[in-house]
């Protein structure tokens, strides 16, 4: 076991003792919690494996799209209950907002002692069907410790939440929906013309229709 193991081995335990009954109660601001952006940073890279929805290459972070990135080892049984509900998650936020959000797994595990073939295997036995590979320092980057570890990623690089926990489908969904609803609510209050009473009675439904 690697340095990087032992580090989230130990981060973990206590988070996971009751991992399998913790449940999110709404997700945490972070604000500007992130790292410092620069070109060539590779720790804001996962480098990603020829798998069931995964493609040989590196994967960045941030993209151009919210990021749910989760952290994880092959060796945790937490960690393989968590992937089910993160597909069916994708799935639903597939359907509802196409593209707008990408899912990224990562797991702390270093090719040399977990092959690219024994990864492979173990997310296709899981329901894994999206971009994973071996993490190359963004846990670090991002403050994260532990596993599994879920966080997602704005466009600008912010954590807007963390959680080191399994997590069921529904709460991922719901969560994911309220960032995105946020965002279009800036965006909306900074193109709204105050003077242009159609948009602002438009405004005014669609916060009436998706409640608070």
């Amino acid at each position: 076991m690697n340095r990087r193991e032992l580090l989230a081995g130990l981060g973990s335990a206590g988070a996971l003792a009751g991992a399998g009954t913790l449940l999110r109660v709404g997700p945490p601001s972070f604000g500007a919690d992130g790292p410092e952006m620069s070109d060539g940073n590779e720790s804001l890279e996962v480098e990603t494996i020829d798998a069931r929805g995964s493609e040989a290459g590196t994967v960045r972070v941030p993209t151009d799209a919210v990021a749910l990135v989760t952290f994880f080892v092959t060796g945790c049984g937490n960690c393989q209950a968590q992937i089910p509900e993160l597909a069916a998650a994708r799935d639903q936020l597939r359907e509802r907002h196409g593209d707008a959000v990408r899912f990224l797994a990562a797991t702390y595990q270093r090719s040399e002692t977990l092959s690219p073939a024994a990864l492979r295997e173990w997310w296709a036995t899981h329901g894994g069907d999206w971009a994973v590979g071996y993490d190359a320092g963004l846990a670090e980057a991002y403050g994260v410790v532990g596993y599994p570890t879920t966080i997602l990623v704005d466009p600008n690089g912010e954590k807007r939440w963390h959680e080191t926990a399994v997590l069921d489908h529904e709460t991922i969904v719901r969560d994911v929906d309220d960032e995105l609803e946020a965002e279009d609510s800036d965006g909306d209050r900074g193109e709204e013309d105050p003077s242009d009473e159609t948009t602002s009675e438009s405004t005014a439904s669609r916060i009436d229709v998706s409640g608070p």
